[in-house]
């Protein structure tokens, strides 16, 4: 199994100046993690500064940690011209970081259709700008993937309708264990609909409550989900982990995103992880 982080997990320390990204490279080559993703999100900061990605490309060699995974925001509900011109030029971002797999989003992470009528119309914008991104991800080399996030394009059957319909060798799934729960789905049931579509794989924990105060999500069944550290949670981690074991080859990557002090809760995630799949990996 090839464990690693995302920069995702960092956001705070980096949002306050205290790591950059160079720093955290630094960091998980000192870690039990063997690769890093690289979550640009909702910003363009990448996009504008060509040389702290040239930088960040050359560092990651040097310390050994590969740059496995690019992601950035996206809504490709119009299938707009410029949004789909935005995702190309960060796919070239990504190239330049050396990735080999870029993760975009297709809606807003809190839109969700109002009926079905919207959700076949605005399907079939989003498999049009999936294609177009896809296509030039392929001539960089590039898998392009749509990881079930928010409330829109999650759920396993509707993420792996759309691989199905956006039908290109390079266009996969970043697989992401918990999110599921977001729409009420079991995230077995998400993991097992889309482990043969995924070209990489995130793992995260949640609290999972019937009520809950400030802070926590409540997804579309109603439930309240609280981030934690991996292994701390109600997310059944072995299983998912075994399923994920049976595709060594996809990177899989820490997300933590709780309350508890970043770097300390990375490091139990990741040491948890481990635990965990020692005798199946």
């Amino acid at each position: 199994m090839k464990l690693g982080v995302s920069s995702y997990c960092f956001r705070q320390l980096m949002a306050s100046g205290e790591m950059d990204l160079i720093g955290i490279l630094d960091w998980v080559a000192a870690s039990s993690a063997g690769h890093i993703e690289v979550a640009a999100m909702d910003g363009e900061y990448y996009v504008e500064n060509e040389g702290v990605v040239r930088d960040a490309a050359k560092h990651a060699e040097s310390v050994g940690v590969p740059i496995v995974n690019y992601l950035v925001s996206g809504d490709l509900r119009t299938a707009d011209g410029q949004e789909i011109d935005r995702l190309r030029r960060q796919l070239d971002v990504a190239h330049l970081f050396g990735a080999r797999i870029f993760r975009h989003d297709v809606a807003p992470w809190a839109w969700r259709e109002e009926g079905p009528g919207e959700f076949e119309s605005t399907f079939e914008k989003v498999v049009e700008g999936c294609r177009a991104v896809a296509d030039h991800a392929a001539g960089l080399g590039i898998v392009s993937t749509i990881e079930n996030h928010g409330f829109f394009m999650n759920g396993g059957e509707r993420v792996a309708r759309l691989v199905h319909a956006v039908d290109r060798p390079n266009f996969r799934v970043t697989l992401d264990l918990g999110n599921g729960l977001c729409v009420g789905e079991v995230p077995g049931k998400t993991a097992a609909d889309l482990i043969d579509v995924a070209a990489s794989i995130g793992v995260k924990d949640f609290h999972i409550r019937r009520s809950a105060g400030d802070g926590w999500l409540k997804t579309l069944a109603g439930d309240y989900l609280l981030g934690t550290v991996s292994g701390h949670g109600d997310v059944d981690l072995p299983g998912l982990l075994a399923l994920a074991a049976t595709k060594p080859d996809v990177p899989l990557s820490l997300e933590f995103e709780g309350m508890e002090e970043p770097l300390a809760a990375i490091e139990r995630s990741l040491a948890n992880i481990l635990r965990l799949t020692e005798g199946v990996a």
